[in-house]
């Protein structure tokens, strides 16, 4: 859902009409994602729940400490689009190496 509304906000998004719903759709999305990763961060580290949150929390700092400028330097060589579509196809591509390792739980996904 979440690279899905990503892709589309460019294309139906240019109208209040078309971006309210595709908004709604990445916002209700997006919100799992915090949650999925910090159950990932517990379960891989059961007997250390602190150090856990203290990787989740790094982890999602350097993701936006890294995607700002990338994002920013895509804006200003292409467009706002160009970025909505990386945004999307980096979020379609997201699950290849969850199904390739097995996952946060080592075993492969179906």
């Amino acid at each position: 859902m979440t690279a899905a509304s990503t892709l589309l906000l460019p294309v139906i998004g240019t109208a209040e009409v078309g971006a309210v719903p595709v908004l709604i759709v990445w916002g209700l999305a997006y919100g799992t994602v915090p949650v999925c990763r910090q159950m990932w961060f517990l379960t891989s580290a059961p007997r250390t729940p602190e150090a856990a949150s203290v990787l989740f929390t790094s982890s999602f700092r350097a993701t936006i400490a890294l995607g700002a400028p990338a994002g920013g330097v895509v804006v200003g060589a292409v467009s706002p689009a160009t970025v909505m579509l990386l945004g999307g196809v980096t979020a379609a591509l997201a699950p290849v190496p969850l199904r390739v390792t097995g996952g946060p739980y080592g075993r492969p996904y179906p």
